[in-house]
């Protein structure tokens, strides 16, 4: 008789499930099992997970339900090197951030100090050591958190340019990347090797010029000036 009284009248399955998903929702946001118990972190490697988890400020043992998202990821993303996060929610207990961090593609000389200069141009770390993975770059009169490009001249600009062409293997052996003039930009080697690579352009066809002169014999010792603005017909000195 119940289920005929339900099937004369529809009106009761909604209710029905009214019911049903407001008990689930009670029971996700009241269940102690669906309680924030960790946070991941996922894609760092210039900030720790500690750094990250700090920043988060993700409620302990709060409702994994009720964890704001948004806000956690604006929080992450004012750390220096986070150029953007991403949190979700991963049940029963768990959150997790995915942090895209900023690449460094080079670094100005600042006091006793560096200040790394993110593939996004900005000005974004200082810390004391210098790095060994990217050239210097030209100095410029701003601050952190300022573009690099918009503080500089077109001659720095041209540095900077290059510096975020170059392939990641050549910008690491790079030891400083000069600016004469917006067309004559220089890659100084740490052995002294100094190549003539020109304008911005034509990036990767100079590079695998470098590269191949660079595993013949001869490089610094017969030969230590390379021109290689014109990378069809490169020059040595």
């Amino acid at each position: 008789m119940k289920a005929a009284g339900l099937v004369r009248r529809p009106w009761a399955w909604g209710v029905v499930a009214v019911l049903a998903c407001a008990l689930m929702l009670s029971f996700l946001r009241f269940a102690p099992f669906f309680r924030v118990q960790h946070v991941d972190v996922q894609g760092n490697s210039q900030v720790s997970a500690d750094e990250v988890v700090a920043a988060a400020d993700v409620s302990e043992d709060g409702a994994l339900m009720t964890v704001p998202l948004d806000e956690i990821a604006s929080r992450v993303e004012t750390l220096d090197a986070v150029a953007g996060a991403q949190v979700t929610r991963d049940w029963p207990n768990r959150v997790q951030i995915v942090v895209r961090e900023r690449r460094p593609v080079g670094f100005i000389a600042r006091g006793t100090g560096v200040v790394l200069v993110g593939s996004d141009g900005s000005l974004y770390r200082e810390q004391e050591e210098w790095p060994e993975n990217v050239p210097q770059l030209p100095d410029a009169p701003a601050a952190l958190g300022d573009s690099y490009p918009a503080s500089v001249d077109d001659s720095a600009r041209a540095a900077y340019d290059v510096a975020v062409d170059l392939p990641v293997a050549l910008r690491r052996v790079v030891g400083t990347i000069d600016a004469p003039g917006a067309r004559t930009i220089r890659l100084v080697f740490p052995d002294g090797v100094v190549v003539e690579w020109g304008a911005p352009g034509e990036g990767d066809q100079k590079a695998a010029v470098v590269k191949a002169l660079r595993d013949r014999r001869g490089w610094g010792t017969v030969f230590t000036v390379v021109d290689v603005s014109a990378p069809e017909a490169p020059a040595l000195s």
